[in-house]
């Protein structure tokens, strides 16, 4: 016979176990959701906020082509509206669709320009406060208006917001999320730094205003944004923006080309990055403080376009070394632009010093390092090893 106790305790937990299988409360059917892929923010007339949403057409999804190979069907359409803030513009535009919003899968945000040069404070809050939207999705900056991106058809992807997505993974530029945007705003010693888009003809030959296929613009990566706290201070172009990838550590694909001089017969030799590691080594030199860079790199020969025996040491130790040349100036450059230009530590050499010598951040460093880092003495040292140079050693 069960003990009134023990039989007390067994009921108990009888119900908790069915409570728990009872399901989820709030869940919401598939079928009355609006699945929002990318998101836009733009500025407009009269400092009022235009949201603009890119919705999923789920009677798409099923079909097995991609973007413009399934004829002139879409797979989003696009929405927008304008507000006080973004959340009264949220709310006017869930006024229009017959399904609830659903921002979870959203993977891009895309913020135009003239918001961005007035602040971008508030969009990250929004992001920060509002439990429903993605803070590891990514974030884009746009010359002209960023609702502009979310109408343009994609090529290969189903949805335009994969296409931004997969062309960030390629490692040819930035890759920055909300989280990590916001990451760099509130932390001391470093500036927001995220990538640029471009709309741009598919084919470089075709004026842009002939009705073609050819004449579609598309989106593609160009540069960065540069930012002094919230706010956009300028553009880096693209050779710049591989300087930042480089300086940051993040370099992860990319091409460098060199010239060959004409005593040793002209021409080009193309190489391609294998590895890359970049480190900083702050210190200090008679009571000043000073930034060492180190940049290894590992490269593959693409291209042999002049007349150098690749089979020879001493002609591979001559690329090498106008390599090391190309990489430092190319380093120096974007270094230049970042401290004279804009004053934007970009890079994170104040974390580093906070890293290396945090009293000395904390006392002196932490309060005035807007006015140390645009004159900060930066020494940058350069090393590239050519580790494969193909089956074909010469050249006719």
């Amino acid at each position: 016979m069960l003990c009134p106790v023990s039989s007390l305790k067994n009921v108990l937990l009888s119900l908790i176990v069915i409570l728990c299988l009872t399901g989820c409360w709030n869940r919401v059917e598939v079928n009355d959701i609006a699945v929002v892929t990318a998101m836009g923010v733009d500025k407009i007339d009269g400092n009022r906020i235009r949201l603009s949403l890119q919705i999923g057409i789920p009677a798409t999804f099923g079909s097995g082509s991609a973007g413009n190979l399934n004829g002139n069907v879409r797979s989003t359409f696009s929405v927008s509206e304008t507000g006080v803030t973004l959340s009264d513009a949220y709310r006017k535009i869930q006024e229009k669709l017959s399904r609830r919003i659903f921002l979870s899968h959203s993977r891009v945000l895309f913020i135009g320009e003239k918001s961005a040069k007035d602040g971008v404070s508030y969009i990250i809050d929004f992001f920060a406060r509002y439990q429903e939207p993605r803070i590891n999705a990514l974030i884009v900056f746009t010359n002209g208006e960023a609702s502009e991106f979310l109408k343009n058809k994609p090529l290969l992807e189903k949805v335009p917001s994969e296409e931004t997505r997969e062309i960030m993974k390629q490692g040819i530029g930035l890759k920055v999320s909300i989280k990590d945007f916001w990451d760099m705003l509130i932390s001391d010693g470093i500036e927001p730094v995220a990538p640029r888009f471009k709309l741009v003809p598919l084919d470089s030959r075709i004026d842009s205003g002939q009705e073609s296929d050819a004449a579609q613009k598309i989106q593609a990566i160009s540069g960065a944004a540069v930012f002094k706290k919230d706010k956009l201070v300028g553009w880096m172009n693209a050779s710049e923006a591989r300087g930042i990838l480089h300086l940051r550590n993040e370099l992860d694909l990319g091409v460098i080309t060199v010239n060959i001089p004409k005593e040793k017969g002209g021409g080009k030799v193309s190489v391609k990055y294998l590895k890359v590691d970049t480190d900083f080594k702050p210190y200090f030199q008679e009571g000043e403080l000073k930034m060492e860079v180190k940049s290894r790199s590992d490269v593959s020969v693409l291209e042999n376009a002049s007349p150098i025996n690749l089979a020879k040491s001493e002609e591979l130790e001559f690329i090498e070394t106008k390599l090391e040349e190309s990489i430092k100036k190319r380093m120096e450059q974007t270094l230049n632009k970042a401290q004279k230009q804009f004053r934007s530590d970009i890079f994170g050499f104040g974390r580093t010093v906070y890293q290396s010598y945090p009293r000395q951040w904390n006392s002196i460093y932490k309060k005035k390092w807007d006015t140390v880092f645009p004159e900060l003495e930066v020494t940058i040292k350069a090393k590239v090893s050519i580790k494969r140079i193909g089956l074909s050693k010469e050249t006719k």
